[in-house]
């Protein structure tokens, strides 16, 4: 280890010897007022250039091994390092694309010159997401995968987050252009819980949401260096929420990556929509940052993008999928998946009303009840009632949503180099945007923002992290349940199904009455009062609002202006998050070792006043959250076999204590260890999203039938189950699928104690390079295990009673549900530069003994997906290409939202990029969805459609 008085071993006993503050924002502090001894300034300059060509390479990273300090190549290819570090040093010369070099300085030298290789082999990629130590991939203990600078700038996705369904074992759920999430191994669905997401080490999902709402408020591709995404269990090293994978995004450090980057892609979209026809879609980006030193750096990145967004348009009835017949006019129990106002929560069907109607018909003709021909009247009549469910008119989403869509985001760091070892990160962000998604009902996203914030102090050995997060759900609002309470005020249901049953009755009963459908079709018209084509029926009667008039707007705007909890559909958002943490490798102080240790905290503060969960106004919830792990890896037979002992404790003050625990085994087959075998166990968990916990949504008062209940969708929490009486009073479990509709069990249903929900995987693989490393094999086969398995649960309280009140709540289910699979990835490098990717992916699921009536597993994956691209980066001189096809099978669909069979797809996707040196500029020319096959990837999500683009981008530092 080198001299100085601030070196990793004298540093380290230094920390002992200062009291430790209670506040982590005070730490970073002490180190300023660590003195410095320093050796006489060693200078090292040089030139790097391409091997092959000759050419000076730019934003090339020279570091010194181990150490924080480092710069970069300019323009020219030259750089220049000073340090006070005593030789001999090692350089680190390092650039994605090129051989990794190692140069050992003795002594001060100003013409080094260097000549850097491509890299010709495949499974050459560092990770450090699967053991957060540095690994090849070849040798990571659980399927990783990784996407680094190359291929996000040359992905044929219109930009690294879409490209990440390329990726092997790995889900894309699209709900809209912005709004979209990776998942894997299964369980997609309106939400991402068992899934974490991370940006530079903070959780991108907002407190409120609980889960990341895809790159909304993430960063910009321009500022991305490396994806990681571990494929599968992951909760032993990334805490709660790591069930099915962690996705770890890492920007560039403006120490390593300065100068000047802008982007604008302009696209075309919505090609042959039936709604919007071809929009245009601009996305714009800046990073710029720059390096004082080699001691002082700073970044800004912004991005802004604006789109029309893809329209919602299956308007299958979700009461029967498969009935053709999707006009309400002739269809009278149709409930269109994308139009609202129809649903079925107050279930009206005519035959319910059969003994009324015929009385009614009987009397009119001047029959006396109690005499033959009454009687004979009503049998008639009722033998005519058909048994026919009506719904209300809806409005189609089009209709009432303008699917404009922004994303303005923003963030700065400022980077300090305290000494050699030691650098200090200050992180602000920003993001605002307008979106939509599907939850139980469609949600707009309107200006919805989110602020984040992270002080950070790193070392080779250690870090230090406080962040923090809040977010405002803006105008946000539920379209779906306020469309419901558009329909009540312009006309009470009461009123409506009254003159709907009238017309019918008219039109249909008495002698010489219309055909059926005739007759549903005035009802309809008699009850909204206007036409198909809009014309009023009656101007003396209120009528149907239509979209887009001062009528509709003038009950509209102030629905949708109005919270949650006061009658409207407006739903408040105040929820923040802070975040303290930090980790220490010890593996310096051993030969082979490696050893780390960390610890975290989190509180939450979840504040909807009241319009969401079950806070209040001025009194949020409080909810804290500690974590801690360690990870033991220990090589045996010249590390010819790795072992990781891995295990975390976390405790939520709501719930009991967890700790999971973690082994892998990897087995290097030959000496070179590019065959490999590895096998893990371990277990991971996730606390009740907040959603699941706090939900506290009136829905108000019900009548079915004349009877009248409350219905509340509540959450799993104790604290707020304990507060309906839900624990100390008699509670019924409702039979089916829909809670308004349900019968109570004749016994009292046992509420299960809300425990966390646990996964138990199993995984064996193996990784292995053939044909002179230019074939790289990837397989796996996992098997997991679902403890206490977080499902909703309709409950009755007091039935049949005027103080009936039914809900909606989560439980832990008492059976385990079990899921396996299987991959095969291969990647095949030809000759030309030609690359080949593929992967093949199996996921099933065994629900066990989880077969009781109104059971949804939503395991909503499909049973086969297929990768298949070929790429070349240098086809011709400054010309590359990248083509990426995909398909999915097709599977059933289960949700709050609905039951569908969502069909299978294939895309096509490609681009051509264009290298111009002179100008240090990227065209690149390319399309999503090229064929504009629309397809969806789940119930009530947007429909996908091609995506055509153009993109410049400018990089000071272009090779």
């Amino acid at each position: 280890m080198e001299g100085g008085s601030l070196n990793g071993k004298n540093l380290y006993f230094r920390h002992k010897n200062i009291k430790m503050p209670r506040s982590f924002l005070l730490f970073p502090l002490l180190i300023f007022s660590l003195s410095s001894t320093a050796f006489g300034q060693l200078l090292i300059s040089g030139t790097i250039t391409d091997k092959q060509s000759g050419e000076p390479l730019a934003g090339v990273n020279i570091k010194v091994k181990d150490r924080m300090i480092g710069t970069v190549s300019d323009t020219q290819g030259a750089f220049r390092l000073e340090t006070d570090l005593a030789p001999p040093l090692v350089l680190q010369i390092s650039m994605i694309g090129y051989q990794t070099q190692y140069i050992t300085v003795e002594t001060s030298i100003s013409d080094l010159k260097i000549a850097m290789a491509e890299q010709v082999y495949l499974g050459q990629e560092i990770v450090v997401s699967a053991s957060r130590v540095e690994e090849n991939v070849l040798q990571a203990g659980v399927s990783v995968e990784k996407m680094d600078i190359r291929e996000v700038n040359s992905t044929a996705a219109p930009n690294f987050y879409d490209a990440l369904a390329n990726l092997k074992g790995v889900d894309m759920n699209t709900h809209s252009l912005l709004f979209k999430f990776p998942n894997a191994r299964g369980f997609n669905g309106e939400a991402n819980f068992r899934f974490n997401q991370l940006v530079d080490g903070i959780d991108n999902a907002p407190p409120g949401l609980s889960f990341a709402a895809g790159n909304i408020f993430g960063i910009s591709q321009l500022d991305v260096e490396s994806v990681e995404m571990i494929i599968g269990a992951s909760s032993a090293l990334y805490g709660p929420g790591g069930m099915n994978g962690t996705m770890l995004i890492t920007s560039k450090n403006p120490f390593d990556y300065p100068g000047l980057t802008a982007s604008v892609q302009t696209a075309m979209m919505n090609v042959g929509s039936p709604l919007n026809g071809p929009t245009p879609m601009v996305d714009a980006n800046l990073r710029y940052a720059r390096s004082f030193h080699n001691k002082f750096a700073f970044k800004i990145v912004a991005g802004y993008l604006q789109a029309k967004d893809w329209a919602a348009t299956d308007y299958r009835n979700r009461l029967a999928m498969d009935d053709p017949n999707t006009d309400p006019y002739y269809n009278p129990g149709y409930d269109g998946v994308n139009v609202y106002g129809d649903d079925v929560i107050v279930p009206v069907n005519l035959q319910d009303y059969a003994s009324d109607i015929a009385d009614g018909v009987a009397r009119t003709q001047g029959l006396v009840p109690g005499t033959p021909a009454y009687d004979a009247e009503v049998q008639r009549v009722i033998g005519l009632i058909p048994d026919q469910l009506i719904t209300r008119t809806g409005y189609k989403e089009g209709d009432i949503y303008d699917y404009d869509t922004y994303n303005l985001k923003g963030r700065a760091t400022l980077n300090y180099r305290i000494n050699n070892d030691l650098e200090l990160e200050l992180l602000g962000g920003y993001a605002r945007g307008s979106s939509i998604y599907t939850a139980q009902n469609r949600f707009a996203l309107k200006d919805f923002e989110a602020y984040m914030g992270k002080l950070e102090l790193r070392n080779p050995h250690y870090f230090v992290r406080l962040w923090t997060v809040k977010e405002n759900a803006g105008k946000t609002y539920d379209m779906g349940g306020t469309m419901l309470k558009f329909n009540e005020m312009w006309k009470s249901s009461e009123d409506w199904y009254s003159d709907f049953i009238q017309s019918f009755v008219q039109n249909y009963i008495y002698p010489g009455g219309k055909p059926l459908d005739l007759s549903y079709y005035f009802a309809r018209v008699a009850a909204d009062n206007r036409l198909p084509d809009g014309l009023i029926q009656n101007p003396a009667l209120p009528a149907r609002p239509l979209p887009g008039t001062p009528e509709f707007d003038s009950i509209w705007q102030p629905l949708i202006s109005t919270p949650v909890n006061e009658g409207g559909g407006l739903v408040i958002d105040h929820s923040s998050m802070v975040h303290a943490e930090g980790m220490y490798d010890f593996s310096y102080l051993f030969t082979a070792t490696k050893l780390q240790v960390g610890l975290s905290h989190r509180i939450y503060r979840l504040n909807t006043n009241g319009t969401i969960f079950f806070d209040k106004p001025g009194e949020p919830i409080i909810q804290n959250q500690f974590g801690a792990y360690v990870q033991l890896i220990q090589p045996f037979f010249n590390e010819r076999l790795n072992v990781t002992f891995s295990g975390r404790y976390d405790k939520n003050q709501y719930f009991d204590g967890r700790f999971t625990p973690r082994m892998s085994l990897v087995l290097a087959l030959n000496k070179d260890k590019t065959h490999n075998l590895r096998a893990s166990t371990q277990t991971a968990f996730r606390f009740p999203a907040t959603s699941d916990q706090w939900t506290n949504l009136a829905l108000g008062q019900m009548d079915i039938n004349g009877r009248q209940f409350s219905f509340q969708v509540i959450g799993g929490n104790r604290v707020v189950q304990e507060a309906y009486g839900l624990l100390d009073q008699p509670v019924f479990a409702l039979s089916g699928n829909n809670p308004f509709t349900g019968v109570p069990e004749s016994e009292p249903y046992q509420l299960p104690v809300f425990r966390p929900e646990t996964v138990t995987a199993l995984e064996i693989g193996y990784k292995g390079l053939f044909l002179s490393k230019m074939l790289y094999f990837d397989t796996y086969f996992f098997h997991n295990t679902y403890n206490n398995f977080h499902a909703k649960q309709a409950l009755v309280q007091n039935p049949g009673t005027n103080n009936e009140s039914r809900y909606i709540t989560t439980v832990s289910s008492a059976n385990p549900v079990a899921t396996y699979g299987w991959a095969v990835g291969l990647d095949l490098m030809l000759p030309g530069g030609y690359i080949v990717r593929s992967n093949l992916v199996n996921n099933t699921i065994d629900v066990g003994q989880n077969n009781a009536a109104g059971f949804q597993a939503r395991f909503n994956t499909p049973p086969y997906k297929l990768n298949i691209g070929l790429r070349n980066y240098h086809l011709l001189n400054n010309v590359g290409f990248s083509i990426d096809w995909r398909w999915q099978e097709a599977f059933n669909w289960e949700s709050d939202f609905g039951r569908a069979r969502i069909a299978a797809y294939n895309t096509l996707d490609a681009q051509v990029s264009i290298k111009l040196p002179a100008l240090s500029s990227v065209v690149k020319v390319g399309g999503a969805n090229l064929l504009n096959n629309y397809y969806a990837t789940g119930l009530g999500n947007a429909w996908i459609g091609g995506l055509y683009y153009v993109s410049v981008t400018f990089d000071e530092f272009l090779n």
